[in-house]
C-alpha cells in the first residue's frame, strides 16, 4: 500500500528545488501558520497538511514569484479549512480577523514579526499576576471563557471585557515597546 508522498513523488531535480526553498522558508511558514492559530498543537497540524500540499503542488509554483508568499496563500486557505471543521469549541478568531492577520503577516518581514513576539512577551511579563493567569488559561492553555468564568466565579461577559482591556493594553505596551527600540508599527 502507497502512501501520498510515493503517489506525489516529484522528479530529482523538482525534489531538490523543493528541499531547498522549503528549508529556507520552513520557519518563516510556521511562524505565520501559527500568527493565524495561537494554538500550538493546532498550528503543528495545519503545518504539517500544509507541507504536504505545497510538496505535491511545487510542480505548479512559479519559480519568478517569492515561494514564501506563495505557501502563504496555501497556508492560509488550510487555516481557514481547520477553522472551519474544528468541532472542538473555544475561542477562535473571526474569519474577517484572519483575513486581516494574513495580510498584514504576508507583508511584515520575519525580524519585524520576531521582534513584535519578544515584545508581546515582554508585554506580557508586566501584566498584574491574575490577568497574566486569564491570558495564559484562554489563549495557551485554550481554557474556554465559559469554564474560566464558573472556575472563578465571574460572569463570561465581565472575563471578555477583561480580556479585551488586557488585549488593549498589550497592544499599547508593544507600540510603546517597538518606537522606543525604533522598530515602528
Amino acid at each position: 500500500m502507497s502512501n501520498d508522498l510515493e503517489n506525489a513523488a516529484l522528479p530529482d531535480d523538482l525534489h531538490m528545488q523543493f528541499l531547498h526553498v522549503f528549508t529556507q522558508h520552513r520557519n518563516q511558514i510556521y511562524s505565520y501558520i501559527y500568527s493565524l492559530l495561537p494554538n500550538r498543537d493546532d498550528a503543528e497540524d495545519v503545518f504539517q497538511r500544509t507541507s504536504l500540499i505545497l510538496w505535491k503542488k511545487f510542480p505548479e509554483y512559479d519559480a519568478t514569484c517569492s515561494f514564501f508568499s506563495w505557501a502563504c496563500g496555501v497556508a492560509f486557505y488550510e487555516v481557514k479549512n481547520f477553522i472551519r471543521v474544528a468541532q472542538r469549541k473555544r475561542l477562535q478568531f473571526r474569519e474577517d480577523v484572519i483575513q486581516q492577520l494574513a495580510d498584514e503577516r504576508a507583508g511584515v518581514p520575519q525580524l519585524k514579526f520576531n521582534q513584535r513576539a519578544t515584545a508581546l512577551q515582554d508585554c506580557i511579563k508586566k501584566l498584574k499576576e491574575k490577568d497574566r493567569q486569564l491570558v495564559d488559561q484562554v489563549y495557551r492553555d485554550q481554557t474556554p471563557v465559559k469554564d474560566v468564568a464558573e472556575t472563578v466565579g465571574s460572569a463570561v461577559q465581565t472575563l471578555y471585557n477583561r480580556l479585551n482591556q488586557i488585549r488593549q493594553q498589550l497592544t499599547h505596551c508593544i507600540e510603546r515597546t517597538m518606537s522606543y527600540t525604533g522598530e515602528g508599527k
